[in-house]
C-alpha cells in the first residue's frame, strides 16, 4: 500500500537551527566557517527540516519529498525520533507526543519548503 507525500511529510520545521543549515556563507549548523570547508573541498548544500510520519523510513521520505518538488534531488536523509516531554497540569502529569524529524540535504537549489507543504 503506498501512501501520498503529504501522508509521510507532515510539515516544515521553522527553528534557528535549521534557518542556518539553508545559508551557503557563514558558519554551517555545526559552528564550524563554511570557508575552511570549501577550502578542504567540501561543498556546502541547503538543509531542509521537516516532521514526519513516525512510521516513515528514509526511502519513503526521500520519495516523497521528490515527488513533492519537481526537479529537486535529494543527496541524503537523516532521521531522528524526538521523545515527548512532560508537562505538569496541575498536580497531574501529561506527556507531549513523540515526534520524528527528518533532515533532508538537496543536490543543488534552493526550495520554497511552504510551497509543497
Amino acid at each position: 500500500m503506498s501512501r501520498s507525500p503529504r501522508e509521510i511529510i507532515l510539515r516544515p520545521l521553522f527553528t534557528e537551527k535549521s534557518s542556518t543549515r539553508l545559508q551557503y556563507e557563514g558558519t554551517d549548523a555545526g559552528g564550524r566557517r563554511l570557508e575552511a570547508l570549501r577550502e578542504r573541498g567540501v561543498e556546502s548544500r541547503p538543509k531542509y527540516t521537516f516532521e514526519v510520519a513516525p512510521d516513515a523510513n528514509k526511502i519513503e521520505i526521500r520519495k516523497a519529498f521528490e515527488s513533492m518538488f519537481e526537479g529537486q534531488r535529494v543527496t541524503s536523509v537523516r532521521t531522528m525520533n524526538v521523545p515527548g516531554k512532560k508537562k505538569r497540569m496541575g498536580r497531574t502529569v501529561g506527556r507531549r507526543p513523540h515526534w520524528k524529524k527528518a533532515i533532508i540535504e538537496v543536490a543543488d537549489g534552493m526550495v520554497d519548503p511552504l510551497e509543497g507543504a
